[in-house]
């Protein structure tokens, strides 16, 4: 018996796999975003980004990040309100929040790199969602990188963000069409706990 539980122990320490997935990940908050680019007249393309994120993954993969929309960053302070106070009701309905699970199968070598199509719950404007992200993911030291291959196309509308909302952004700038649906891309930087 002796005999078979160090040949366990030799085992579990010497499969790399088994030991990365022991490990916990925090979010870097600093070397993370999330940004968007609101779409007005058809084709001007107005940046922006959240920072505040927080985050963690464990080690079965299960994950979860937080950003504040007050954290809004446009370059321009005033547009920055509107959609705050106007668009997101953010008073009301303060973070965005998704969580999901990634394989970690595969992530136990340095420089690993791999592709993963993950299924995500989105929570915004109080209501939950499915959304489809398309991530690179990188294990480098003891930091793991997940950034968007292709951006995520979201949609106010089904999220229930009503279309006043919008209009109401809208007649702020002299009526301009605004467009509700927004590309979004995501760069996280996990570093073990």
């Amino acid at each position: 018996m002796k005999r078979m539980s160090s040949a366990i122990l030799l085992a579990m320490s010497l499969s790399p796999s088994l030991a990365l997935a022991s490990n916990d990940y925090a979010l870097d908050s600093k070397a993370s975003s999330i940004s968007f680019a609101t779409i007005k007249k058809s084709y001007v393309v107005e940046p922006a980004n959240l920072s505040g994120i927080e985050g963690s993954v464990d080690a079965s993969g299960n994950f979860g990040v937080t950003a504040p929309l007050s954290s809004i960053s446009t370059g321009i302070p005033i547009r920055n309100q509107r959609l705050n106070d106007l668009f997101f009701d953010s008073k009301k309905f303060p973070m965005l929040k998704v969580e999901g699970q990634v394989s970690m199968e595969g992530l136990d070598k340095n420089g690993t790199q791999l592709q993963q199509v993950i299924p995500a719950k989105v929570t915004l404007f109080g209501n939950t969602k499915e959304v489809t992200l398309n991530m690179n993911i990188v294990k480098s030291g003891d930091n793991i990188f997940a950034f968007t291959t292709k951006p995520v196309i979201i949609s106010g509308a089904i999220f229930g963000i009503p279309k006043e909302n919008l209009e109401a952004v809208s007649e702020t700038v002299g009526n301009i069409d605004i467009s509700s649906t927004v590309p979004v891309n995501v760069s996280l930087v996990f570093k073990e706990k």
